[in-house]
């Protein structure tokens, strides 16, 4: 029962930050972009609750239960160097392009809204459905436990709630209540790491389940897997955007990245810890994901569980959100302004906004219903955009010899590889060898890992053969341009125009 209470204590907080949001919103701006108006402490606090949300955390710790203790770290170590990463290549150029949404970028920098509605389009599967629905499997394992139910009626009550918080605050109610679920979920990471690891600690740090010198043998193919396609195929991630998007400057968004991402890569160690002791607490368990909810409800007062698992209910809860507020910026601005209603009435734009979070939300649970699996499918939704649209965020900031017809190229081919490759297999030789040879032997026949090496092959050759227009070039000076970092974006400035 205490359980109950906690978590409809918290349902008031955030529903009165969502109602303070509320009267904040008058345009579709205001609801997908918070009026370009955060804060670095906001854009912080965001982000880091964004990588550490629950579902995820879950997921890893599961992944270290099953399989090891490098591999329990490689999620939420991916997780935080793509954030770094993300600073370091695309968030001060998407802000000094005035882009609103991550698919604007692609728009923008290679002077084509129909790539931006293209990789737009590839964001909102990618994040909208299949994030979307690994985010819901993770929070309905919550509501499942404080509960006490079933989890068909845990996801209907989790999405139900998400979504009208969304609807109602957008990424302002967001990203305000992301800073109070931050810190109380590092504060239950951190204590169930404590008791862990002081309690448990002839289970934890074992030799055999860390063992780094197998990271670059054949068996470290599960390790490089996870974390490569996090901290490489999450860069472009829609929902990081869309945060980064809401910043006053590009400086903000840029320092707010780092911070956010050295936070994580510096506790990504824990669930891995976590999913090792966690064999000997809970030895042959069906659900390792649900693990940490299961510890924390049998080994602390149930006051502080009940805290600590409405803090995870509410990260779920946020991030769920974000990833439900970018795919409506994406639908909203890359398709429906900039193909179908250029012109809207502002009232009309802002109803259409909060229709695409309920049809994210939809799609979401759908997808959540048949899989009832975290990591399943997270991995999907980045190994999408690691194989279409890596290479032309990564590239597009430090060179002007990326051309928009190599960019189409790129994205088709390596979204056809992917396609067949994940239904015929890889082709390629079989590997033998036990050592490096046979890590980048397993690491080839995934889709994932080949395609985006063909991708980036595709890339390339097309550029040179195809050379960027004047305007292309022209975009890309814009880009570079320091002098465009310390001014706020005003919304008149972050209209795309034409």
């Amino acid at each position: 029962m205490i359980n109950i209470i906690v978590f409809l204590l918290y349902l008031i907080f955030i529903y009165y930050i969502g109602f303070k949001g509320y009267q904040r919103i008058k345009t579709a701006e205001d609801l997908i972009v918070a009026g370009w108006s955060m804060p670095m402490f906001v854009v912080t606090g965001s982000l880091i609750a964004a990588l550490l949300a629950a579902p995820f955390f879950f997921a890893a710790v599961g992944s270290g239960y099953t399989t090891g203790g490098f591999e329990g770290t490689a999620t939420m170590a991916g997780l935080g160097t793509c954030m770094i990463l993300g600073a370091l290549i695309w968030t001060k150029p998407l802000r000094r392009l005035k882009g609103w949404t991550i698919a604007d970028y692609y728009g923008l920098r290679y002077n084509s809204k129909k790539l931006g509605a293209f990789t737009g389009i590839v964001m909102s599967v990618a994040f909208g459905f299949f994030n979307a629905g690994a985010l819901t499997v993770g929070g309905t394992y919550i509501i499942q436990s404080i509960f006490s139910i079933d989890f068909l009626p845990a996801a209907l009550i989790f999405v139900f709630l998400t979504v009208l918080y969304s609807v109602i605050g957008g990424l302002w109610a967001v990203a305000y209540t992301e800073i109070v679920q931050g810190f109380f979920a590092i504060v239950g990471i951190l204590g169930i790491a404590i008791v862990v690891f002081f309690q448990y600690d002839n289970f934890t740090f074992n030799p055999d389940w860390w063992n780094v010198n197998e990271l670059f043998q054949k068996g470290g193919a599960g390790f490089w897997s996870l974390y490569l396609v996090l901290a490489l195929g999450d860069i472009p991630a829609a929902d990081l955007g869309q945060r980064v998007a809401a910043a006053k400057n590009p400086r903000i968004a840029y320092k707010s990245m780092i911070i956010a991402g050295i936070v994580v890569v510096l506790i990504s160690w824990i669930p891995g810890m976590l999913g090792e002791a966690f064999r000997h607490v809970f030895p042959h368990s069906d659900n390792p994901e649900m693990l940490m909810l299961a510890f924390a409800e049998g080994y602390f007062p149930p006051v502080v569980s009940a805290i600590f698992l409405t803090a995870m209910a509410a990260m779920g809860m946020s991030t769920l959100a974000a990833c439900y507020v970018a795919t409506s910026g994406i639908i909203t601005k890359n398709i429906y302004l900039d193909f179908i209603n250029k012109n809207p009435n502002p009232k009309t734009l802002l109803r259409f906004s909060r229709g695409a979070i309920v049809l994210s939300s939809l799609l979401g649970l759908t997808l959540a219903l048949g899989f009832q699996k975290v990591i399943d499918l997270a991995y999907l939704a980045w190994d999408i955009v690691f194989v279409t649209i890596f290479w032309p965020i990564v590239l597009g900031p430090f060179t002007k010899r990326v051309s928009t017809p190599a960019v189409w190229t790129s994205i088709l081919v390596g979204l056809i590889y992917y396609v067949l490759t994940s239904i015929f297999g890889v082709p390629g030789p079989e590997s033998h060898s036990e050592g490096f040879l046979g890590l980048l032997s397993d690491l080839w026949k995934m889709p994932g890992f080949s395609g985006v090496v063909i991708s980036g092959i595709t890339i390339a050759i097309v550029s040179l053969i195809i050379p960027p227009t004047k305007d292309v070039v022209e975009m890309h000076r814009i880009e570079r341009d320091k002098s465009r970092d310390d001014g706020e974006v005003t919304e008149q400035e972050a209209h795309i125009a034409g």
